[in-house]
């Protein structure tokens, strides 16, 4: 047996006993049909504590996450929109920053190359800065989204979140 073999076994024996688990199980009243599933890979991607300012990077990705979402906290039409135009707004602002960040990292290249210590130090901390207003564009269309949800809806997410 290899070494990979040796780290995926116990991964596929827990979740060969989850689904057996599962299958043992009567379905629980009023659960949803496969079509109306939550993709918890989806949601746990953008809902670990590590990822907590992360937001879907492409429309696409934008669009499976809020479907999740939908299927999970019974979205309705006008907080779909809402979402929707937050995460947007939040895509294009991440977007600026990223442009921002990429000259920086060629100015810091260029810095190291002329062994300029004071402008490794400038670009360092304009480098953290800009971090700190990508973690912040994340962070902020997170908490608005929140601000949308009903009071059941937030106690619903806070529950899966946990």
């Amino acid at each position: 047996m290899n070494r990979r073999q040796m780290i995926m076994l116990p991964g596929v024996a827990l979740v060969a006993g989850q689904a057996v688990a599962e299958a043992a199980q009567p379905p629980a009243r009023g659960a949803r049909p496969a079509s109306q599933r939550v993709s918890h890979k989806v949601l746990l991607k953008y809902d670990r504590p590590k990822a907590i300012s992360k937001i879907p990077k492409t429309e696409a990705k934008t669009a499976k996450y809020l479907a999740s979402l939908t299927t999970l906290l019974a979205l309705s039409a006008p907080q779909q929109e809402q979402a929707t135009s937050l995460f947007a707004a939040a895509v294009t602002a991440r977007k600026a920053i990223r442009d921002n960040m990429k000259t920086a990292r060629q100015s810091l290249t260029t810095a190291i190359k002329n062994n300029d210590s004071t402008g490794i130090g400038q670009l360092s901390v304009a480098l953290g800065n800009l971090t700190a207003q990508m973690t912040a564009a994340g962070a902020s269309a997170s908490a608005a989204f929140y601000q949308i949800l009903t009071f059941e809806q937030q106690s619903m997410l806070t529950q899966f979140k946990s």
